[in-house]
């Protein structure tokens, strides 16, 4: 039977549901930072294989060999086709995350030549949560995502189907050649993890030959190995220990007994991040459903479990390490969940959508309740109306109507989560601190030839970069330096560190605001009475900026 729901709604949904959080900085990630800083100055200075960092307290900028170019090519296409801003530094990266919810959606009809399965897969990963936040930020895990799944639909399609065409090559190598671009050496895992997969199945190694084809072979790795060449020609060997460092070394534990804590913890990880779909999939597992396919469960199984033990010999713990398994394991998933279709199961996915419409109808009066805090607004009025209207429908349509399987309305009502979140917080988290700083140096018409200073973080300081459009020569410094604050247009800081500049010329104006949290005892009745955002304000960090009189 073929789903009511297809595959370019779900992409539509996917996009649409996303777009709040990837043109805004609602949620932003520190390591975003890099990439956005380094396409910026990729523009400027045309030098596209070497990426570049700006270097604390200076104007000058320094190589960064921790990723592959790949991640700022793409935004700094972006940013030569839109202009600098935030929209265009994420866009590529959502776009990424379609093609990848499309190969998991040809992945799983290949694999299973049922339309039913492949659409849940495409909907499982598009709901994953992890998933979903690396396709609204500029950081390399969503290229990486899409290129590992294409390495991996090619070497199913050589060794679940036996298609040895130059098609099937292409696609493996290229996939992995890619990822590396994209990321680093993971990349090559997914090559060697194919090719040991396949000797182990057949338990000998002569086996591996068949995935072996030289053209793709050979072009992929002089790719790979290009940048890697002239990095180390241009910098010497300390470009590549620095990249090394990133990718291996550097991540490494000190005791043996790590994994032993990491790797339960890791698997616990892969779990929650398929939460709801894990339930009834682990419900219907122990329950003794058979999948009707045998390769993909076995290679999503093992490969999953290779992407544990490996990162359980690292020093971190991280809920995004594992987002390489997530498309096999979508397919996996989906493929439990249809053998599994007239079962009847605790957890079954039209109960998961009786409980996924309570969470949206409180999450809609918690995010109504927040936003009346600011006042009663036209904007207020319709957003809530359309939340309203598309829970309904959505209950209507799944459990009275029929007009798609609960299974979609659940996955559906996961995606609708996801817009209502940004509802609930947008009062609270826009405009951005750094949006606001940047706007307050475009209204000061400061000379943007001469550079400002802020005092702060590092990512604080790519946000103005960003939000001002590359438009100024942001340097950014840990502490307050008298004697070297004459040399800026302006200075950019908290106003407790600012505040000395008052005595020596300067003009102070405030510039931006980070709510705070007001003292327990005052919440209620800032609720009660409508002072939410006085209170917020009153509780928050307040940055200057200083400029000479």
């Amino acid at each position: 039977m073929n789903p009511r729901l297809k595959l370019w709604h779900l992409l539509a949904v996917f996009a649409l549901a996303l777009l709040p959080f990837a043109a805004t900085f609602a949620l932003p990630y520190p390591d975003e930072r890099h990439y956005t800083d380094g396409a910026m100055q990729m523009l400027r200075d045309h030098d596209w294989l070497v990426p570049k960092t700006p270097e604390n307290g200076t104007t000058n900028w320094l190589p960064r060999f921790h990723k592959p170019p790949l991640a700022y090519w793409v935004t700094a296409a972006s940013f030569a086709t839109f202009g600098v801003n935030v929209f265009a530094a994420r866009l590529p990266f959502l776009l990424a995350s379609c093609g990848t919810i499309f190969l998991t959606w040809r992945l799983a009809r290949k694999l299973t030549g049922n339309a039913t399965t492949a659409l849940l897969a495409a909907l499982i990963l598009a709901t994953h949560v992890q998933f979903v936040f690396a396709a609204t930020r500029s950081i390399p895990d969503a290229l990486l995502i899409f290129f590992v799944t294409l390495g991996a639909f090619g070497f199913l399609r050589l060794i679940a189907f036996g298609e040895f065409t130059t098609g099937a090559f292409w696609t493996a190598y290229g996939g992995a050649a890619g990822a590396v671009w994209s990321k680093g050496l993971l990349g090559v895992g997914i090559v060697l993890f194919a090719w040991a997969f396949v000797a182990v199945r057949e338990r000998k190694f002569s086996a591996v030959k068949k995935l072996l084809h030289a053209p793709s072979l050979a072009l992929a790795a002089a790719l790979v190995l290009a940048w890697f060449a002239y990095i180390f020609h241009r910098y010497g060997a300390a470009a590549w220990h620095t990249f090394f460092d990133d990718q291996v070394s550097g991540n490494l534990h000190g005791g043996w007994w790590s994994p032993l804590w990491r790797a339960p913890v890791f698997a616990l990880i892969l779990a929650v991040n398929f939460l709801p779909w894990s339930l009834p999939a682990i419900e219907a597992w122990l329950r003794g459903k058979r999948l009707p396919t045998v390769v993909m469960p076995a290679a999503a199984r093992t490969w999953s479990a290779v992407l544990v033990v490996g990162f359980a010999l690292g020093s971190n713990v991280s809920v995004r390490y594992l987002l390489p398994a997530a498309p096999l394991m979508a397919v996996l998933v989906a493929d439990i969940l249809a053998g599994a279709a007239d079962a009847k199961l605790i957890f079954s996915p039209r109960q998961i959508m009786k409980f996924l419409l309570g969470t949206l109808a409180v999450l809609l009066a918690v995010a109504i309740g927040i936003n009346l805090q600011w006042g009663l607004t036209l904007a207020l009025i319709l957003a809530g109306a359309l939340f309203l209207a598309a829970g309904a429908a959505l209950a209507w349509g799944a459990l009275r109507r029929g007009w798609f399987s609960a299974t979609e309305g659940a996955g559906l009502a996961l995606l609708l989560i996801f817009p209502l979140l940004f509802f609930a917080i947008s009062p609270v988290t826009l405009p951005d601190p750094t949006q606001q700083m940047a706007d307050t140096l475009a209204r000061t018409r400061l000379n943007s030839a001469k550079p400002v200073l802020f005092i702060g973080s590092p990512a604080k300081a790519s946000g103005i970069r960003l939000f001002s459009g590359g438009k100024f020569v942001v340097v950014r410094t840990e502490f307050l330096d008298l004697r070297t604050a004459g040399n800026f247009a302006a200075v950019l800081g908290r106003e407790k560190d600012l505040l000395p500049l008052a005595m020596h010329g300067y003009r102070l104006q405030l510039a931006a605001v980070i709510p705070g949290a007001p003292p327990r005892r005052e919440w209620l009745p800032a609720l009660r009475e409508r002072r939410l955002p006085e209170a917020l304000r009153n509780a928050g960090e307040k940055f200057i900026l200083a400029t000479r009189d």
